[in-house]
């Protein structure tokens, strides 16, 4: 029998008997070593991986062969083998558990941070950690929480580990002065190595410190169950013995090399991490979409952060901190961050959503990494930015469902608004350390908007817009919200208007200004919101207190309809325009309502295979026609006064 050399295997019975493997020598495990000096690894990893190996011998052959893994910007260098299983950990910033993070800006200060590429620039990560405890920790909880929410011991008590684990060297730096560890981690696959170390009795902490720092005890703890098995037999064990055999090694692709596509310039650690986006963002089992849209956002992040060849970083590196919520606020305000949460909360829009196609391709980029969705729709972005705004929020109130889940639903559909899309990505925003505006400033530019007609002609302005983004958050943060989601199949009396809708009509009137003042002024003071009037001075009620605002409250005031006091000039043009605009969508809508009528319950359309009376049809056909000419007429009207006042100009100057 060789140095790695396989037994026969045992006779086939009730579940899978896995063959007897012998413990390698010393010396196998030694010219694995040697080979993996070739390979860029540091002394600890060289030393961990070639122990964990079941046969070194055949690992060290697969190396001069090792087989091209593609992913999203980059291609990964695997070898397939066996591992012994007290070699491997789970991953421990595992993303299954992205939706119950806790972030530093929420004022907990308890995120771990995620792996890095190492500086060799290698197919090797590592991470920063305070000391051990904090990380056994970790894994100790990563392990509590995947084997309880996804079982899978039962499984592989009968079979083994059938699929095998994407593994990749780790090592963990101590901010104490605590040696550093290597560890071999689960980048896909910590369910499974966490149902195994449940099986053996195995503590991941134990595996990471104990046994990773020495080899003699993790040959003892490998060679007992070797023993154990060729003392007594395979139909002498108990079944629980029989488990733990089954579970002694883990099939495992082991990645050894790391090779960026020219045009990416990708990290290791941003290839490791789309890799486990495309195995589980994507089916066999996907985490859900609050946790979907974590993993992408701190992929959008990457990106925005990351430069190209073509492109400088979009954000800075302490600007993604900030974004992610990986920061305490106190660091934040170190850094020259705003302490305001719309002030972030606007930072990130404009960084996600606007800036137009050339924000959106990298956003898109960011997207795709981790999805390989090849069209990313403009609601995937606008989610993955509330996902980033709400963090500090989730993680004050212990990510509780019933506080979260309707803010984030407002957020996305407010956040939807189509002008945010044209907010430049380079002008600075209110609040922020380059821009010296004044919240008052913001609101008066926002007036000055109002006057000129913007938001009713059916598009806000961008000091209309700004105001309305940070006015949105601390309506929808707020308690009562003052801003819900719309009311759909009600008695007919409830507003179903969009949220997009809402916030552009409230933002058309002065009123709506002065009213987006005083949340965001409220807000940042953590003060109830309350209804202000045409002045901007709050409402009071019969008893002479002050009304709070609520979402029945904004509708009713801000109900869409033209001011009756508005007789003339451009403003009241700009009235009528936006009923203009109005009436159409209306007939767009009335029209596909018609299409939808059926000829009988569930059968075709009517006007589809029916077709409508053709003289009704031209009557309506030749008054849409004469309201085309209308149209075309103030088009043309408009483009000549454009062009007349054009050569005015040029003759002047």
């Amino acid at each position: 029998m060789t140095d790695e050399s396989v037994g026969h295997p045992f006779d086939t019975g009730e579940g899978w008997q896995p063959t007897q493997w012998t413990l390698p020598r010393g010396a196998a495990v030694d010219n694995l070593a040697s080979s993996l000096f070739g390979q860029g690894f540091t002394d600890g990893i060289v030393r961990v991986l070639s122990r964990a190996a079941v046969r070194p011998d055949e690992m060290r052959r697969k190396l001069t062969e090792s087989v091209e893994l593609r992913v999203q910007g980059a291609t990964l260098l695997i070898v397939e083998t066996r591992l012994w299983s007290a070699s491997v950990v789970p991953h421990p910033a595992n993303p299954r558990e992205y939706g119950r993070r806790t972030y530093a800006l929420g004022g907990t200060g308890t995120t771990l941070p995620e792996p890095r590429s190492a500086p060799s620039k290698g197919a090797e990560l590592e991470i920063h950690v305070e000391d051990p405890s904090a990380l056994a920790q970790r894994l100790e909880d990563a392990k509590g929480r995947l084997t309880k929410e996804n079982p899978l011991s039962e499984d592989i008590a009968v079979e083994g580990v059938l699929q095998p684990l994407t593994v990749v060297p780790l090592t963990v730096n101590h901010h104490n002065g605590h040696p550093a560890a290597s560890l071999l981690i689960a980048a896909d696959g910590s369910s499974r190595i966490s149902a195994v170390h449940d099986l053996l009795g195995y503590s991941p902490s134990k595996v990471a410190y104990e046994w990773g720092g020495d080899d003699r005890k993790f040959r003892q703890e490998v060679n007992r169950w070797i023993r154990l098995v060729r003392k007594q037999g395979w139909e002498n064990l108990s079944e629980e013995e029989q488990a733990k055999a089954r579970a002694l090694t883990i099939p495992a692709r082991v990645v050894v090399g790391f090779r960026s596509d020219a045009r990416a310039n990708q990290l290791f650690h941003t290839a490791v991490r789309n890799f486990i986006g495309l195995t589980h963002i994507r089916p066999p089992k996907p985490y859900g979409p609050a946790v979907e849209n974590e993993a992408k956002a701190d992929a959008v992040l990457d990106v925005l952060a990351q430069p190209t060849t073509t492109r400088p970083a979009r954000i800075s590196a302490s600007e993604k901190q900030w974004f992610a919520g990986v920061i305490t606020e106190h660091d934040a305000l170190a850094e020259g961050f705003s302490r305001h949460r719309d002030v972030r909360a606007a930072e990130i829009v404009r960084a996600v959503l606007g800036g137009g196609i050339g924000t959106a391709r990298r956003v898109n980029d960011g997207i795709r990494s981790l999805t390989a969705k090849q069209r990313p729709k403009r609601e995937d972005r606008v989610d993955i930015a509330v996902e980033l705004i709400l963090r500090p929020v989730r993680t004050e109130k212990s990510d509780a469902l019933q506080f979260v889940r309707p803010r984030r639903a407002v957020l996305q559909r407010a956040y939807r608004m189509p002008e945010i899309e044209a907010l430049p990505s380079d002008s600075p925003l209110e609040g922020t350390a380059e821009d010296p505006r004044s919240l008052e400033d913001l609101r008066d530019e926002a007036l000055e908007e109002v006057e000129h007609g913007l938001g009713d002609s059916g598009r806000l302005g961008i000091a209309q817009t700004e105001l309305a983004v940070k006015a949105a958050y601390y309506m929808a943060i707020a308690e009562p919200m003052a801003l819900q989601r719309e009311v759909f199949g009600g008695s007919g009396d409830e507003d179903d208007r969009t949220l997009p809708v809402v916030v552009r009509a409230m933002l058309s009137r002065r009123r709506g200004v002065f009213q987006a003042y005083e949340i965001v002024r409220a807000g940042r003071l953590g003060q109830k919101l309350y209804e202000v009037d045409e002045a901007g001075m709050l409402v009071l009620t019969v008893g002479g207190e002050a009304r709070e605002l609520t979402d029945s409250l904004v509708r009713h005031t801000y109900n869409g309809e033209a001011l009756a006091e508005v007789a003339s000039g451009f403003k009241a043009a700009s009235l009528r325009w936006a009923d203009v605009t109005t009436t159409v969508e209306a007939l767009k809508k009335a029209v596909a309502s018609m299409t939808r009528v059926p000829i009988h319950a569930g059968g075709a359309s009517l006007v589809e295979r029916d077709g409508w009376d053709s003289a009704q049809v031209s009557s309506l056909r030749q008054r849409l026609d004469r309201i085309d000419r209308t149209l075309a007429n103030w088009a043309d009207r408009y483009d000549d006064l454009d062009e007349s006042g054009a050569r005015e100009s040029e003759e002047h100057a």
